[in-house]
């Protein structure tokens, strides 16, 4: 009566999540050096490959002066930004072919407008210690007009000329190729882009600078005004071009950064510290309405108030996601209280609380191969995992997002060996070289037991990522008592969950090791999570 039980509550309740969890969470996969910095033939496997991960969504950085004319001059070219026949020939193709492939392969698309800039797009001055100089206080109103020209561009409607084959440089991999036409037919429009992201990272000074600036002898924010100007900007020109009413997101924060993300959402939004808005001086400095009005304020920054929601880069780094990795760092341990804060400044202009959150960049490095950091190849495994069972508990989360497919290549411009030359991301799913990590088949089929000890209902959580969520789907939950011996079925799972969760309670009567099993229709395999040691 006990398994029987057991197996009415998996087919009843596995689907079912809690009412405080996301039914609904998307996941994104960003890794740009394989989808823009790559050859045709790259792009087209690397899509491939995320599709078959089960990720919902790509996200890409649109780079500005990747598509723009004369991007080294310093003065800007004569040609109207906010339109897209006026770029140079082959400038969106990259962009082009990959909304067409994810089209085919019914992945959706986030576009993130970001830096680098032009350099006529930018304000020239003296650098802050690791600033950029792409990044340098760039000029809202060229970037409105970039915007609204990708915006056109992707706006479903949009029906490219045909011109020459173009010869596309790569400047971050250093290398030129022949970029192919898009899978296109003539006539046919582009696909519609709906996701939108505005700039990366705005309080790390590598990505916009200057993060501060002197007023009266003493050092003050300056980021939150530049980038302020910057998704006001960029709002308006999607909306310009007809994207009001999509997923618009706005922030794009980093955990740490220069100035810490509590911080700078307090100085975006022109509040101190008690969530009182800013007032003359002070106000003056942060580019705040001086008088402190709030009608004021929500009426000159739509974009603050208006977005779909607002995204955040929730890294730990070398520590486990609900352990809080630093002074004024905001991770997933401590999410709630960037999501209240949100809240409070909300609250403070009169405008409707609970803005979802957007978690669009996450994920950890690992040793091996960068001798630099401190998270195992097991530790990523198990902190994937248990990441991503928090962010489904936390109803306001609509995304999560890894980052990347495959490990970057160390800086081949350092010493070898060195800091320098471990200083990219080794955060993927495969090495450089294409073998699959560990962390591959436990991002595949998740499974985390917040409490791992046997009992009359043991908590087991899980997801089917790569499975066709358009059918019920199941799997089972295999037990072995020790390492010696074998696996056998404790009981089935199913799930119609529109991503694939699952949550079951079962009872485990003594300890040994489980695991989701999940049958491949397309490999014709049957799929392993991570094992789970049940004490």
């Amino acid at each position: 009566m006990t398994r029987i039980g057991a197996v009415l509550c998996a087919l009843f309740c596995a689907w079912a999540p809690a009412a405080k969890a996301s039914r609904t969470e998307q996941s994104i996969l960003m890794d740009d050096n394989q989808l823009i910095y790559a050859s045709p033939a790259h792009i087209e496997q690397a899509m491939q490959q995320i599709k078959a991960l089960g990720i919902d969504r790509v996200k890409v950085s649109v780079v500005w002066s990747l598509v723009s004319p004369a991007p080294n001059a310093a003065r800007k070219p004569n040609f109207d930004a906010s339109n897209p026949n006026a770029y140079p020939p082959g400038a969106w193709t990259r962009y082009d072919r990959i909304v067409e492939l994810a089209r085919q392969l019914g992945l959706g698309v986030y576009f993130q407008l970001t830096a680098p800039a032009p350099r006529w797009a930018l304000t020239p001055g003296h650098l802050s210690f690791g600033a950029h100089s792409w990044s340098h206080e760039p000029k809202p109103a060229l970037f409105q007009q970039f915007a609204e020209a990708v915006g056109r561009r992707y706006s479903g409607s949009f029906i490219p000329s045909r011109g020459p084959t173009p010869v596309l440089s790569l400047p971050l991999a250093g290398t030129t190729l022949t970029v192919n036409e898009p899978l296109l037919e003539p006539g046919q429009p582009i696909p519609a882009v709906t996701w939108w992201g505005i700039w990366n990272e705005p309080n790390e000074v590598g990505w916009l600078s200057p993060q501060w600036h002197v007023v009266d002898g003493r050092n003050t924010p300056y980021s939150p005004l530049l980038d302020r100007q910057m998704t006001d900007a960029g709002y308006a020109g999607l909306v310009a071009a007809g994207h009001a009413g999509e997923t618009i997101l706005i922030g794009e924060t980093a955990s740490g950064g220069n100035i810490r993300p509590g911080q700078f959402l307090r100085q975006l939004y022109c509040v101190d510290g008690h969530y009182h808005p800013f007032r003359g001086e002070t106000a003056a400095a942060l580019g705040c309405p001086t008088s402190g009005s709030r009608a004021a304020f929500v009426n000159a920054n739509p974009a603050l108030f208006h977005a779909a929601g607002f995204a955040h880069h929730p890294y730990s780094f070398d520590v486990a996601p609900n352990r809080l990795e630093g002074h004024g760092f905001v991770t997933l341990a401590n999410l709630g209280s960037y999501e209240r804060s949100l809240d409070r400044i909300f609250a403070t202009y009169g405008q409707p609380t609970g803005l979802p959150f957007y978690l669009t960049e996450w994920g950890y490095k690992t040793n091996p191969p960068n001798p630099y950091v401190k998270t195992s190849l097991y530790q990523q495994e198990v902190w994937l995992n248990e990441g991503e069972y928090m962010t489904w508990r936390n109803p306001r989360v609509r995304v999560l997002a890894q980052f990347l497919l495959f490990d970057d290549k160390p800086r081949a411009s350092a010493a070898r060996g060195t800091l320098s030359y471990w200083s990219t991301f080794q955060s993927g799913l495969y090495y450089s070289d294409g073998n699959p990590k560990p962390s591959l088949d436990s991002f595949r089929i998740p499974i985390w037991v917040p409490s791992p000890r046997t009992g009359d209902r043991v908590t087991v959580w899980g997801q089917l990522r790569p499975a066709n969520h358009a059918q019920v789907q199941s799997a089972v939950l295999d037990f072995r008592p020790s390492a010696r011996a074998a696996w056998s079925a404790l009981t089935n799972l199913q799930t119609a969950s529109p991503e694939g969760f699952l949550l079951a309670h079962v009872p485990i009567a003594e300890r040994g090791m489980i695991r989701l099993a999940w049958f491949d229709p397309n490999t014709g395999q049957v799929d392993y999570s991570r094992t789970v040691t049940i004490h």
